[in-house]
């Protein structure tokens, strides 16, 4: 794995648009207090030259988009780069990447959703780590936003290793709070391995291209998806989930899996999750479902390609240094 360092105080974070553009009227208010949330951290924050750039279907030019993510890569004062929110069209900015800049610059994208592309195809292609965490405006969502914050500062500092713990209350829009429930054992165990994957709705867009990971060895697998498909969101996961688990290596070498917390409109029950688990055979390696990542708030920051330990005895998610 190429390595960076931990994030310092003073050390500046550039935020790019991959994916969709920065809309004026509905982002400005929400975009200065994630900017705010992040300087309270101790950051300096910058931006790229083209997030209010519109080409089409809510993005700048692919050309413009990896022009961004090119210069924040190749400028040594950049330490992280975080992704505005997430969209549809990360993958178009692939061939366009710079790869010698970017492993010659080891530096961690941070999002989720449509970044998770970029985050595993640069693990792919360099061995770079990147974390699978908020974007930049998810900052500024104030469902246990502190929760957020916190974890996420924990994972810049690399303050490893890392327990990670369960929420209090989450929810995917402000009207509606839940108390957070135990994050559930789906299948009893215990692995060590490194964090793959993310979101599965764009995961599973890699298969076939060089930017695809090669599951050449041990890995846990981290899979969320969203409620696009309303009432055939869970057909949608199984169906995914199925296609990433016949690819060369992965049953081989697969040591567990981390379900994201489905959002409420997914219709995705307890006893529906279950059952796509089971019609899986993954043997005996542990499954925890219910776990605080996706598409609601607040979410924790997991490094894709970063040494992770699991245990359904009391249900135990840590980080640990490679």
């Amino acid at each position: 794995m190429s390595s960076f360092e931990p994030m310092k105080e003073g050390d500046e974070i550039r935020i790019i648009a991959p994916s969709i553009s920065k809309s004026r009227s509905k982002d400005q208010r929400r975009s200065q207090r994630a900017k705010e949330r992040l300087e309270s951290l101790g950051y300096k924050v910058t931006f790229g030259n083209y997030l209010d750039e519109q080409y089409q279907l809510g993005t700048a030019k692919a050309e413009s988009r990896a022009r961004d993510f090119n210069e924040a890569y190749a400028d040594k004062d950049v330490k992280a780069v975080m992704a505005l929110t997430g969209g549809w069209s990360a993958n178009e900015i692939l061939p366009l990447i710079d790869w010698q800049t970017v492993g010659a610059n080891p530096k961690p994208l941070i999002g989720y959703s449509d970044i998770t592309v970029l985050i595993n195809a640069i693990y792919a292609k360099t061995g770079i780590e990147g974390y699978l965490g908020p974007n930049f405006l998810t900052l500024s969502r104030m469902i246990s936003w502190q929760y957020t914050l916190d974890n996420f500062q924990a994972v810049l500092r690399q303050g490893y290793p890392l327990q990670l713990k369960r929420s209090q209350v989450w929810g995917s829009k402000p009207s509606a709070r839940f108390k957070t429930k135990p994050w559930k054992v789906l299948q009893a165990g215990g692995a060590e391995a490194i964090l793959i994957g993310g979101n599965l709705g764009t995961f599973y867009l890699l298969q076939g291209t060089e930017y695809q990971p090669k599951f050449d060895k041990p890995f846990i697998l981290v899979a969320e998806d969203d409620d696009e498909s309303g009432k055939m969101t869970a057909r949608e996961f199984s169906r995914r989930l199925e296609s990433i688990l016949q690819l060369p290596n992965v049953r081989t070498n697969i040591q567990g899996l981390l379900i994201g917390r489905f959002e409420p409109n997914s219709k995705v029950t307890p006893k529906v999750l279950a059952s796509i688990v089971e019609s899986k055979q993954l043997g005996d390696i542990p499954v925890i479902a219910d776990v605080d990542f996706g598409h609601n708030a607040p979410t924790l920051t997991l490094p894709i390609g970063r040494k992770a330990k699991i245990s359904t005895n009391k249900i135990r998610i840590s980080i640990w240094r490679n």
